[in-house]
């Protein structure tokens, strides 16, 4: 539990561009996940702070990589005008 054993493959597919993300997770954490535990809370280790990050936390959450995520909601600060 809590990110000690990383022995579990998980391999979610990105719903815009297709290609698989390959995450290495423990088991119990994945169970937990499974059971409805928030994925930050869920995938996090003994101090509660998430061993995975935000782009793959955001595949399993949205089915999106990190590089689409990207492509479809760039940061505001860094694209003024891309949600005007």
């Amino acid at each position: 539990m809590f990110g000690n054993q990383r022995n579990q493959l998980l391999t979610p597919r990105c719903a815009v561009c297709g290609k698989f993300v390959a995450l290495r997770v423990d088991p119990e954490d994945a169970e937990r996940r499974a059971a409805g535990v928030f994925v930050q809370d869920a995938y996090a280790d003994a101090d509660g702070n998430p061993y995975l990050t935000p782009a793959e936390r955001e595949i399993l959450i949205s089915s999106t990589c990190g590089a689409c995520y990207l492509l479809l909601c760039p940061d505001p600060i860094t694209h003024p005008t891309a949600y005007n």
